[in-house]
């Protein structure tokens, strides 16, 4: 949590192992910047695109001078209930929530054309700030981002028949942003790509900013653009290496494998309990390990 005027509860949607919540089999191989992120006839799950819209969503804030807490595990291990995450967000006197999610109007087993686009919600009889918030929301996002369709702000009840537990029982203004659909296939090759990612939260940033009424900040003008410093690259050295999902060296995580000799742009070290990892600039992980990688500016 970071200390500021105002406080975002950030909701990652669901977890890891919330059932059905998940794309169609991809029909083809998923690659991102060059890099395979998922096989042909694997699903991405939601969660990969709430927690990863959602982090972005907190380094935007904070660069904006305003706070964040997290509802959810932002590990996905555990899929923490609405109750406790309505909870926690109450309990911290959050000014504001905002639930990511991404949207599907079926079972997800075949891709449809039917629905695409952009949806926001808002909880039935909610207040006048809510609404604000989402139009704000729907303003900037449709601004920034390329939607086939635009559904709007509208009433959770109107489209699913009842009110969203996460919207009713939190006490501040909140909403619900469903980014695209997991069964219409141009949206959900989406999901893995880490510059949409960014580009979606930034729209939500200013969104928040214009509700408080403060500047947004962009990246640039803080000069954490890279221009005048070297750029960190990885070269694969071991003949094959796995490429992970999350900072992890679990077996649900490997989405694919990367060849000796492959280089690829780091953004980012994580530091672990054991092996490190690092984040590639396509949104995938991968060892630390000398044994297989080595490192390098340029």
């Amino acid at each position: 949590m970071t200390m500021s005027k105002y406080l975002v509860a950030i909701d990652a949607g669901h977890g890891m192992t919330t059932g059905g919540k998940r794309s169609v089999k991809l029909s083809s191989d998923l690659y991102v910047n060059g890099v395979l992120v998922r096989k042909k006839g694997e699903v991405i799950k939601e969660n990969e695109w709430n927690r990863a819209v959602s982090e972005y969503l907190a380094k935007a804030l904070t660069r904006c001078n305003i706070g964040y807490m997290y509802t959810a595990d932002m590990t996905g291990k555990t899929d923490v209930s609405l109750s406790t995450r309505s909870y926690k967000a109450n309990k911290a006197g959050a000014d504001i929530l905002i639930s990511n999610h991404y949207n599907a109007i079926g079972t997800a087993s075949v891709w449809q054309t039917k629905a695409k686009g952009l949806l926001v919600l808002r909880t039935k009889n909610s207040s006048s700030k809510s609404i604000k918030l989402g139009n704000l929301a729907v303003k900037h996002l449709a601004a920034d981002i390329d939607y086939e369709y635009n559904y709007g702000l509208m009433r959770d009840v109107d489209m699913s028949g009842f009110t969203l537990a996460i919207l009713r029982q939190t006490n501040m203004p909140a909403i619900l942003i469903e980014y695209g659909f997991m069964d219409y296939e141009k949206e959900a090759k989406l999901m893995l790509n880490p510059s949409h990612q960014e580009k979606c939260a930034e729209a939500v940033c200013k969104a928040v900013c214009e509700y408080f009424g403060m500047k947004y900040v962009s990246k640039t003008s803080t000069g954490s653009s890279t221009t005048g410093k070297k750029t960190l690259y990885l070269r694969v050295i071991a003949d094959e290496v796995n490429i992970r999902s999350a900072a992890d060296f679990t077996d649900e995580s490997v989405v694919g494998v990367v060849k000796k000799g492959g280089v690829y742009t780091v953004v980012e070290k994580i530091e672990r309990t054991g092996t490190d990892m690092y984040k590639l600039k396509s949104g995938v992980y991968i060892t630390a390990s000398t044994k297989y990688v080595e490192v390098f500016e340029r």
